[in-house]
């Protein structure tokens, strides 16, 4: 009874809204109105409405007096939960005001209460608002939060787009609510806070990988082989051809079996040329992949894009 005759002094009393510059002296003038329609509906009985006038002030002018005024609005509607969570939001807003005692001497009834029906009250704060909460891997809402769990052990995750996901264990008393409370960490500070300011934020490019020599030698023998192939083939069809034109048989014979060995010839050399290509190739692919330098993709560092091959930009 103490404690109501009290409160009802701060209720009456007009709260101190922030003080606003000219340009939303508007807003105040509106804030002042919701405040009245909330007493005028808290003095006859209409609890609710109350609360949501009282509610409306505040995010019109935030004042501490307006979150007093709501839990003592929930408490006439006999709503343990909401008027616990209003009253402990008081205290953090308004710690050095007059009524500090009285007001945690009433949370402590409140949480009582709440611990006789097998729950306790929990707020998640973060900086920023706005963060998603997960308690035991069920999403909640968003901070600021505050609801009733079974006292004992949970873990909580707060996931906020831009920022580094906060989690941590913890175990709620059945005699009391406590609060959590969070700074945010922004995902590009988290990322390079732990790094020396002169150490590099990309890995240094791959060397450029080293070509051995049998590799080379493999692959000019190839391209010779291929281009003697190409110059017999080219001579045999030129016989070929003189050997339609010749009038006499045995003039024929005779180009005939020389048209034979060239044809020979720009096979071996042909076939040659393919294996020492193979051979050659094989070799340059594994000189490439010793190195670690090879492949071929597509990365960004240091605020520019581009494709690489070999390990090269």
């Amino acid at each position: 009874m103490r404690f109501l005759l009290l409160s009802s002094v701060l209720l009456v009393g007009a709260p101190s809204f922030a003080q606003a510059p000219p340009a939303s002296a508007q807003v105040n003038q509106q804030a002042h109105a919701s405040f009245a329609r909330g007493m005028e509906a808290f003095e006859q009985g209409h609890f609710r409405a109350a609360v949501e006038h009282f509610k409306e002030a505040d995010r019109l002018a935030p004042s501490p007096r307006l979150s007093f005024n709501v839990a003592l609005s929930y408490e006439r509607m006999a709503d343990t939960p909401n008027a616990l969570a209003a009253y402990r939001d008081y205290l953090r807003r308004a710690p050095e005001a007059n009524n500090v005692q009285t007001t945690s001497a009433r949370v402590a009834e409140l949480e009582l209460e709440l611990q006789k029906s097998g729950v306790q009250q929990l707020s998640v704060l973060s900086e920023p608002a706005g963060a998603n909460v997960l308690i035991d891997d069920l999403s909640r809402g968003v901070t600021p939060w505050t609801g009733e769990l079974p006292p004992g052990p949970h873990r909580l995750r707060l996931r906020a787009r831009g920022f580094v996901d906060a989690s941590q264990s913890f175990e709620l008393p059945a005699d009391h609510a406590i609060d959590l409370v969070h700074q945010l960490e922004p995902i590009v500070l988290a990322q390079f806070a732990a790094a020396p300011i002169s150490a590099p934020l990309v890995a240094p490019l791959a060397e450029e990988p080293e070509v051995r020599w049998w590799t080379w030698t493999a692959l000019g023998s190839s391209v010779a082989a291929l281009i003697g192939a190409g110059a017999f083939e080219l001579s045999r069809r030129h016989l070929e051809a003189a050997t339609r034109d010749e009038p006499e048989q045995v003039a024929t014979a005779g180009t005939y079996d020389s048209m034979l060995s060239r044809r020979t010839a720009s096979r071996v050399f042909l076939g040659t040329g393919l294996v020492l290509g193979a051979l050659g190739g094989v070799s340059l692919y594994y000189d490439l992949r010793r190195e670690g330098g090879a492949g071929v993709g597509f990365a960004c560092a240091a605020g520019e894009c581009g494709a690489y091959t070999r390990g090269y930009w």
